[in-house]
């Protein structure tokens, strides 16, 4: 059975040990295609969750507490219908013992749950295989990243987080463009034309820091000799390692983003948003103070791809920097 997560920081591995098929949501081909029909101020990556879900007779869906707009979703998906809906309460601070036990809690839960659909125990070593496995990928995208073509980079870790495997990226084509970060949500295929798009205006997005790009490799996995139980070993190594806006402080996201932006020498970051996502278009200004960069916000509504406007405005946005 599928199990399709809303969120990079549901553990994959506890889900693949349960014997089931874990899938990032973003990664489906049926996911978010065509227009939404959006409410005042709803998430198109919200929306199209609840939307996926509801079609999803044999499958499940994990919603997260990442967001409001998440925790919202995921009630109207029961209201709709869905009955292998499952809310993981992701902790909002990090800087205290109480969260990595909220962290626990909510992998035991799961596991309850996962059960209750059709999963099976797992054992100690079988959850040792699969973080061992999803460790060698992670840490072969991340040598990749650097050197890799933008929309090369997306796409390996978008098909890393449907089944798990390992697609090595084609390479950059040297150019004298201009180095750019792309931070925010949920980066989706529909959109992966918008790295075309920096390339055509004289950009380069070194630096892929949304949801579902470079953040998303993030967790990782300490064992110790041997010694460690793999359960233990998997709270920490996500627990410890989420890299995102909605937990405070959110210290570890600007510390991750400093060390990347310094050695890949970004000269501009572009701040990808969902409509009515506050958490990340609050970030703009401290971005700006923190990094001493030129910020430009960009939407992303209902629609795929991107309106001329706002392609209006990233090509002047590159022109500034050049």
């Amino acid at each position: 059975m599928d199990v399709f997560l809303t969120s990079p920081w549901i553990p994959a591995e506890w889900i693949r040990a349960h014997g089931l098929q874990p899938r990032g949501i973003w990664s489906a081909e049926n996911f978010q295609r065509g227009a939404l029909p959006l409410s005042a101020g709803v998430c198109a990556f919200a929306e199209a969750a609840v939307r996926f879900a509801e079609v999803q007779t044999d499958s499940a869906v994990i919603f997260s507490t990442a967001c409001d707009q998440l925790r919202r979703g995921f009630d109207a998906a029961i209201l709709h219908g869905q009955r292998r809906a499952f809310l993981f309460n992701l902790p909002a601070t990090w800087q205290t013992a109480a969260a990595g036990q909220i962290f626990r809690s909510e992998l035991e839960r799961l596991g309850q749950f996962l059960l209750a659909i059709g999963g099976r125990a797992p054992t100690p070593e079988m959850l040792r295989k699969e973080m061992q496995q999803s460790s060698r990928t992670r840490k072969c995208l991340l040598e990749s990243a650097p050197a890799s073509s933008p929309r090369g980079f997306a796409e390996a870790v978008a098909r890393f987080h449907w089944d798990g495997a390992f697609s090595p990226p084609p390479p950059a084509v040297p150019a004298n463009q201009i180095p750019l970060a792309l931070v925010g949500g949920p980066f989706l295929a529909p959109h992966w034309k918008l790295l075309d798009e920096i390339e055509a205006a004289g950009g380069c997005v070194v630096l892929n820091a949304t949801e579902t790009g470079e953040r998303s490799l993030s967790p990782a996995f300490e064992f110790e000799a041997g010694a460690n139980h793999p359960f233990d070993v998997l709270v920490h190594g996500y627990c410890d390692n989420i890299v995102d806006v909605f937990q405070r402080p959110n210290t570890r996201l600007y510390s991750w983003l400093k060390l990347r932006l310094a050695s890949r020498q970004v000269r501009g970051i572009v701040l990808w948003h969902f409509t009515g996502c506050d958490l990340w278009r609050a970030e703009a200004q401290t971005l700006r103070e923190t990094f001493g960069l030129p910020v430009l916000l960009l939407e992303a509504g209902g629609e795929t791809g991107n309106a001329p406007r706002e392609l209006t405005r990233l090509q002047a946005f590159v022109e500034t920097l050049k």
